[in-house]
């Protein structure tokens, strides 16, 4: 064994070591949406269906408003084979943390060919699996390490179809695999658009319908279970009108801030009912105040690439832990989105630009995917392992001294300058979560 497959192993098993050891040490019980998420689990397993209450009719039921079906089968078979063991999950997202790290390492290769480099590799792997943001949520119930590790390996499988024969099979699987990251993650069926872009490009007609096929298949099973319990299309949830009318309404922030009258849409409509009013309410407020949806727009995008929105603020972390985890995020949001654009601004500089060319273009569909309706912290995880490969990238060509100041000042400082923005914009807010340390 070589030095090089040496050095990964060992640092896959610290990858490891820390997630399990996080999970392991705070323990956290699933709560919110987690505590959803779970209890839908349970009710699988429990031959009850996809619920998240026994106490109303399927139809009315709030597990279709929830971020899914994926990551809730995913629990639902880990509980299905162990029982209904916090720690088996604990121990299995530790694991995806660390298959998620290697194959942002293994697509690093695939994307800077002859121009890439071990460094490269690991730090690419490390902003992935020693990601503070990841690891917290790691130790919880919740959606974000299956999303980000579904996602990784739906662009690792169609980079593998693009240097390996563009085989058809891997055509499908990429396709397979898109469909089971969207279960997961909605946001991730922007993905479809430059995976398709790519084939119709090189005229690749029968991968490009094997693919889209492939993705039909996975979400029809779902999308028919949908259509027969509530007669409506719906292949994934039911969620979309609900944050499109959050984050588009008069007085609005862009943010996920209550929105009294969708409970009453609800009570009066059903999900399905107050899902369509809301979209409908939420479009009317966008052709009639398209100056006003531009602006939240800006803010929401803001928000996504701003130092000032770490991950931290979670019920369990308190005192000592929480400033640290607020202080290792921020830090580490700051080399990700800096080393990140740095990289990016990098590709002029390779000799084989296509791949890295259309891995840019799968970055810009992930925030895409979300600015126009609601942003959260945890939403712009799903960029993180884009923004990761650039980064290894961008590290290599400081290590190599390739480093101009100019630019990298230019996009220092346009990041910078945006974190002040949202500051300022936010300050009151701000200023009520550091007295809450």
């Amino acid at each position: 064994m070589d030095k090089h497959k040496k050095i990964l192993i060992i640092f896959l098993a610290i990858v490891f070591a820390v997630n399990i050891a996080y999970s392991f040490y705070f323990k956290i019980p699933p709560a919110v949406d987690a505590r959803a998420y779970e209890n839908i689990a349970w009710n699988i397993v429990q031959g009850n269906g996809y619920r998240e209450s026994l106490d109303v009719p399927l139809n009315n039921d709030n597990a279709i408003i929830r971020v899914g079906p994926g990551y809730e089968f995913f629990i639902a078979g880990i509980y299905s084979v162990f029982g209904r063991h916090y720690e088996v999950v604990w121990v299995i997202q530790a694991l995806l943390v660390v298959l998620s790290a290697l194959m942002i390492f293994l697509i690093t290769r695939e994307i800077f060919k002859t121009q890439w480099s071990f460094g490269a590799g690991i730090a690419a792997a490390a902003l992935i699996g020693l990601s503070p943001d990841i690891i917290t949520l790691q130790g919880m119930l919740m959606t974000e390490t299956l999303g980000v590790f579904s996602v990784i390996l739906a662009v690792y499988v169609f980079f593998r179809y693009i240097n390996y024969g563009q085989r058809l099979w891997l055509a499908g699987l990429a396709g397979i695999c898109l469909g089971l990251a969207v279960l997961v993650r909605t946001p991730a069926a922007f993905l479809f658009f430059p995976m398709a872009a790519y084939l119709l490009f090189h005229k690749k007609w029968k991968d490009f319908l094997i693919m889209g096929f492939m993705v039909f298949l996975v979400l029809l099973p779902w999308t028919i279970r949908n259509y027969n319990i509530f007669h409506a299309f719906i292949p994934t949830n039911e969620a979309t009108g609900f944050n499109l009318l959050a984050g588009n309404h008069s007085g609005a922030t862009g943010e996920q801030d209550p929105y009294p009258a969708l409970e009453q849409y609800v009570q009066e409509l059903g999900y399905v009912g107050a899902n369509n009013r809301a979209t409908k309410e939420a479009l009317n407020f966008v052709a009639g105040s398209p100056l006003e949806f531009i602006k939240l727009t800006a803010y929401r995008a803001s928000i996504y690439f701003s130092f000032a929105r770490p991950t931290g603020f979670w019920f369990h972390l308190n005192g000592l832990s929480k400033a640290l985890t607020l202080v290792f995020s921020s830090i580490y949001s700051v080399f990700l989105f800096v080393l990140g654009f740095w990289g990016i601004w990098k590709i002029k500089d390779l000799i084989d630009k296509k791949n890295a060319k259309l891995l840019l273009w799968m970055l810009i569909m992930m925030p895409l995917a979300v600015v126009g309706i609601i942003v959260e912290t945890r939403y712009r995880f799903l960029i993180y392992p884009f923004l990761a490969i650039f980064a290894g990238y961008g590290f290599q060509e400081l290590i190599n001294k390739r480093l101009r100041l100019g630019p990298a000042l230019y996009i220092a400082g346009i990041l910078f300058l945006n974190a002040g923005f949202d500051i300022l914009r936010n300050l009151g807010r701000i200023m009520e979560r550091i007295k809450g340390l």
